[in-house]
């Protein structure tokens, strides 16, 4: 089994630096649903967020539906980059010792962990290109819209 794990801000959704998230603004992602909904596996919300923060995100973009599970710093005992908090994650989803991870973030130090579980990791920041330096990233995308599309016939 292929399961997807998404960070939230700053992958799934993108907001302003030093503003607060007004979720008024969030509006439905029918781009991002239609890709989400291509995947052929099992997708989970990964994120340092709260639960609440997540649900009302994925709510409002119209794409809770492609997710199983909110993992988050209010339903896990540590969080993200600790080392703790991926083997829970894994822990908790793997059936299989063959099942393949593929995480997509924004921040280097959690896509390092992942990478050291044997995880697919996808970096997904406006920086991409420079994703050459960093031996824990398997790929890079600008958005995670480029992203998906990109993996849309492969996963």
């Amino acid at each position: 089994m292929i399961y997807f794990l998404f960070d939230l801000d700053d992958t799934l959704i993108i907001h302003d630096h030093g503003r607060h998230l007004n979720y008024e603004m969030i509006q439905p992602d029918y781009r991002l649903n239609n890709l989400l909904s291509k995947l052929r596996g099992e997708s989970h919300i990964y994120t340092n967020g709260t639960a609440g923060h997540a649900l009302e995100c994925i709510e409002r973009m119209n794409i809770k539906h492609n997710f199983t599970k909110i993992y988050s710093r209010d339903t896990l005992p540590f969080m993200k980059p600790d080392f703790r908090s991926f083997k829970v994650v894994q822990g908790d989803i793997q059936r299989n010792y063959n099942d393949k991870f593929l995480f997509f973030d924004d921040q280097l130090d959690n896509l390092k962990i992942a990478k050291s579980l044997g995880w697919f990791t996808f970096w997904i920041h406006p920086d991409y290109t420079e994703a050459g330096n960093y031996s824990f990233i398997t790929m890079a995308f600008p958005n995670i819209y480029e992203c998906l599309t990109y993996l849309e016939n492969k996963y």
